[in-house]
C-alpha cells in the first residue's frame, strides 16, 4: 500500500511543529501535523519562559516575544543570588502560530481538530496513525510517523517505547498577570512554603505585566506539604500576593500543564517511527525546561529522518543516528542530573538557602555551563549543598536513571 504522505507529525507543539518546519524547509517531502486542538493557540500549557539559543537558532521574530531579562535571580528563604543568564517570554500560543505558519509557508499541511488516537502497525512497522477528526475515525499512512504528542505519549507509550506511568510527574500552575513588576529578571525561589517540593517563578512578560505560578513533583511534593494545604490554585495566589516587587491588578490568563520526566535517556526510534519533545521525556531533568531540548530533539530526529527518506530506510537502523546523537550530546550529563534533581527537590530549608547562596558564587564560565546543562564534577561539588544523609539516597535513585 502507497503511503499517503510521506511523513506525518501527531501534535502541534514546538517539538511537532519544529519537526515540520524542518522537513518542509529543507526537502520536497510532504509532511502532515495532526493537532488535536481546534487551533494551535489553544495550547496554552507553557510559561514561555526560554532562553537565547532558541530565539537565535530558530529565528523566533520579536512579534512573540513578550519579555526579556539580562539576569536570573535565584532565592531560598534567607538567601538570593542573581545569574547573568539571558532569558525570554514568549506568547506561547502567538510562539505556536508562529512556528506552524511557517512550516505552512514552505508547504506543510496543518490539520487541527485531528486527535491522534492509534499507531498503525503492520508486520512490526510503524506505517501510520489513526485519528478522530468531525466525530470520524480514520487512518492516514506515511513513510515516517513523528510521536510529538507530549507527556501523554500516545504512540510511544502504546509501543512500548517510554513508558509515562513510570517516571515522575510534575504539575505547574501559572497567572499571567496585568500589573506592576519591578524586577528586570526571572525569577525563582526554592521554598517548601511556597511551592513544597518544587519552586514558585515570576516572569516578566512586558511593561505591565509578568508571569507567576508555582511547580512541584509530586513524589516530594507529598513530604513537604502540610496536612492542611489548599489546591495548587492557593499556593499561586498566595505567590502572587506575597511580595512588594510586584503587585497584581488583574489576570488576564491562567495556564496549567503537567510533565513526565526520568533521565531523557529513552528509545526514540522504531521502524517508521521516531518520538520527539515529551512524547519521550525530552525534558531537562534538573529544572524541568522543556521548549529548548524538544526543539533541540526535533531537530535532530529530523536530520536522521531526511537521511532516512533519502536512502529509503526507516527502519530503526536507518533512523538511529537521531538517538545515538541525543544520547551522546545528553548521555551521562542528564543521568547525573536527575540524581541532583531529586536530592535538589528534596531539599531541607537550609540546603535549599546553601544551594542559593553556592549558585551566587559560581564564575562566569560555570554560569554558562549551568545554563547550558553542561556541568562538570567541579560544578556539582561547588554548587550543590549534598549531606551526609544525601550519600543514603544515591543508590536507590540510580536504580531509575
Amino acid at each position: 500500500m502507497s503511503a499517503d504522505v510521506d511523513v506525518v507529525v501527531a501534535g502541534g507543539g514546538p517539538a511537532g511543529l519544529q519537526f515540520a518546519r524542518e522537513i518542509a524547509t529543507r526537502s520536497e517531502y510532504a509532511v502532515t501535523v495532526l493537532e488535536a486542538n481546534d487551533a494551535l493557540s489553544d495550547n496554552d500549557k507553557s510559561t514561555g519562559g526560554t532562553f537565547d539559543q532558541v530565539i537565535e537558532r530558530y529565528g523566533v521574530p520579536d512579534e512573540v516575544v513578550m519579555g526579556e531579562n539580562e539576569d536570573v535571580v535565584f532565592e531560598a528563604p534567607g538567601a538570593s543570588s542573581t545569574l547573568s543568564i539571558p532569558g525570554y517570554v514568549l506568547d506561547f500560543p502567538a510562539f505556536l502560530e508562529f512556528l506552524g505558519e511557517d512550516a505552512a509557508a514552505h508547504g506543510a499541511e496543518i490539520r487541527t481538530g485531528a486527535r491522534v488516537s492509534d499507531p498503525v502497525v503492520e508486520d512490526g512497522r510503524v506505517v501510520g496513525v489513526q485519528y478522530w477528526t468531525d466525530g470520524e475515525k480514520r487512518r492516514i499512512d506515511a513513510d515516517l510517523v513523528v510521536d510529538a504528542t507530549g507527556p501523554r505519549a500516545l504512540l510511544a507509550k502504546r509501543l512500548g517505547m517510554f513508558d509515562p506511568d513510570a517516571a515522575q510527574r510534575g504539575i505547574g500552575k501559572e497567572y499571567e498577570v496585568r500589573g506592576r513588576y519591578d524586577l528586570d529578571s526571572m525569577l525563582f525561589r526554592f521554598d517548601h512554603d511556597v511551592a513544597p517540593g518544587g519552586y514558585a517563578w515570576t516572569f516578566p512578560a512586558g511593561d505591565d505585566a509578568f508571569k507567576a505560578g508555582v511547580c512541584w513533583i509530586e513524589d516530594f511534593h507529598d513530604g513537604h506539604a502540610p496536612p492542611d494545604e489548599g489546591t495548587i490554585d492557593d499556593y499561586v495566589e498566595s505567590w502572587v500576593a506575597a511580595d512588594p516587587r510586584w503587585e497584581a491588578e488583574e489576570v488576564r490568563a491562567v495556564h496549567a500543564g503537567d510533565a513526565v520526566s526520568n533521565n531523557s535517556i529513552n528509545q526514540r526510534a522504531m521502524d517508521g517511527l521516531v518520538a520527539v519533545g515529551d512524547a519521550v521525556s525530552s525534558i531537562n531533568p534538573l529544572f524541568g525546561e522543556g521548549i529548548r531540548p524538544g526543539m533541540e530533539s526535533a531537530e535532530m530526529a529530523a536530520d536522521a529522518a531526511l537521511a532516512a527518506l533519502d536512502r529509503g530506510d526507516t527502519s530503526r537502523e536507518g533512523l538511529s543516528t537521531y538517538e545515538e546523537r541525543w544520547n551522546g550530546r545528553k548521555g551521562v550529563q542528564w543521568r547525573a542530573q536527575r540524581i541532583v534533581c531529586e536530592l535538589l527537590y528534596d531539599f531541607t530549608p537550609g540546603q535549599q538557602r546553601r544551594f542559593v547562596t553556592s549558585a551566587g558564587r559560581l564564575n562566569d564560565a560555570q554560569v554558562e555551563r549551568l545554563q547550558a546543562y553542561d556541568l562538570t564534577a567541579r560544578d556539582y561539588l561547588d554548587l550543590y549543598p549534598f549531606d551526609r544523609s544525601d550519600l543514603g539516597k544515591v543508590p536507590a535513585l540510580t536504580r531509575h536513571v
